[in-house]
């Protein structure tokens, strides 16, 4: 079990932070000053610090130096507020493996300390790296949607090859996921895999975290560090958002795509570096480029294998099937023992708006069996979350393809309930039905509307 220490002088941050990295499984120690945490260190050891940047005495920034000067194996998060991201980028410069903005959710907590985690040491060989496939793929993608299989195929034939490959996607669809099976089912599957969120990393700092720099190459770049490509030297290199990019950074993508060879910052002579690229976007890159925001020639330099994930709300078939496959995990991951989602909870589902895709759905299936106190899975588990998904999107009436009639008529209804405050007959006198037949289709829906007090007609 990884041991993790949380430094913070905030005793409400500390026992938040204690105590979710203690549900999500890791040994997790607390010290309320950089001093206790040095002198814990002296006593013990960790995986990982997770440190806040303001602190009376020894800021978190001055601990990050000491770990670094003592421990070379220890990994260092600092957590800062917005106001600090300037502390947060000389950090990362001088040595600290990622940081973390306040406020911060449980899930990006635990994204930051998998991957930090799980991240092979800065300077390994390829051979030492994160495994993938060396007993079998690991990637699963749930599916038994017509197209999401052609995707899939399309996906291991691009695989074969090392040309460039561009997914395209709303949010949560899982373009990362097919990144990672791409990478799992090629030539280059038992090299690393390192991915970057272009998105999430202020413009300065993101440049040294792809191209690295040199040793005095600025103020408290006391030693020579890798950058994302070099790190992912013979592997794939993920730019997750590649769309978020800032203009001079994407020149400088493109000279690398094209010659292979990136340049340090500091450093005298280009270094050459093996790669596979595979960039996520959730934007119009065609629309990005008419407003300037995107380069035209970096685009068609990317867009040479494009894979598009459907959103879930146009695979109904899958909506029970990652269901179910959600129910499993959470089970295991929490010890729980649901055994059975109700018809009318999949029912719901199987016609929600997903704007948020499979991760909402994933999202949601964690929460309800939480919350499940017994083996079924019930509407009442999940009221609230249901009857937002019924809801189309604000302003969007536009009939899907894909859409069964039941549920055209049932986002028709139910807009037009939302519409006028829940009013049963002034719903039923726009629609041109009476009372008793949208109480019996909402009886069929299982929604209580709002105005029960309304006499049928």
């Amino acid at each position: 079990m990884p041991k993790i220490l949380v430094v913070d002088d905030d005793e409400g941050m500390l026992i938040a932070l204690k105590t979710g990295l203690s549900r999500l499984g890791h040994d997790v120690h607390a010290a309320s000053s950089a001093h206790e945490a040095l002198e814990h260190l002296e006593a013990d050891t960790c995986e990982l610090v997770l440190s806040d940047v303001k602190m009376p005495g020894i800021t978190g920034l001055d601990l990050l130096r000491e770990v670094r000067r003592r421990r070379e194996d220890v990994a260092v998060v600092l957590l800062t507020a917005y106001a600090t991201v300037q502390d947060a980028v000389e950090a990362m410069k001088a040595g600290a493996s990622d940081y973390l903005l306040k406020p911060f959710s449980i899930e990006a907590l635990e994204k930051v300390v998998d991957r930090v985690l799980s991240a092979p040491p800065e300077g390994a060989q390829a051979s030492d790296s994160r495994e993938s496939a060396a007993s079998g793929h690991t990637v699963e993608i749930v599916t038994q949607n017509g197209r999401m299989a052609q995707l899939l195929q399309k996906s291991r034939e691009a695989a074969e090859s090392d040309a460039t490959v561009l997914i395209l996607g709303e949010s949560g669809t899982g373009k990362e996921l097919f990144a990672r099976f791409v990478h799992e089912h090629s030539p280059r599957r038992r090299q690393p895999f390192i991915a970057i969120n272009c998105a999430a990393l202020p413009e300065g700092l993101l440049e040294s975290e792809l191209f690295g720099y040199e040793k005095g190459a600025f103020t408290g770049a006391i030693r020579e560090r890798k950058g994302k490509f070099e790190l992912a030297h013979r592997g794939t290199l993920l730019l997750d958002e590649i769309g978020e990019m800032p203009l001079h950074l994407q020149a400088k993508l493109l000279r690398v795509l094209q010659e292979r060879a990136i340049d340090r910052l500091g450093a005298r002579a280009p270094v050459p570096v093996d790669i596979r690229v595979i960039a996520t976007t959730n934007r119009d890159l065609k629309q990005e480029i008419a407003k300037g925001q995107f380069r035209e020639d970096l685009f068609y330099r990317l867009h040479v294998i494009p894979l598009t994930i459907p959103p879930l709300r146009e695979r109904p078939d899958d909506v029970d099937l990652l269901a179910h496959h959600f129910m499993r995990h959470f089970n295991q991951k929490y010890r729980r023992k649901v055994e059975y989602i109700d018809l009318a909870v999949l029912e719901a589902l199987r016609s929600g708006r997903w704007r948020g895709n499979v991760r909402e759905l994933e999202n949601l299936m964690e929460r309800a069996v939480l919350f499940c106190n017994n083996r079924i899975i019930t509407a009442q588990h999940l009221k609230d979350e249901l009857h937002s998904l019924a809801l189309p999107e604000a302003g969007n009436t536009e009939v899907q393809v894909g859409q069964s009639i039941d549920q055209v008529e049932r986002a028709l209804i139910l807009k037009t309930l939302d519409s006028v405050s829940g009013n049963r007959t002034k719903a039923a006198n726009i629609l041109g039905i009476s009372v008793r037949t949208l109480r019996n289709k909402l009886h069929d829906y299982r929604i209580e509307a709002q105005d029960e007090s309304v006499a049928d007609a």
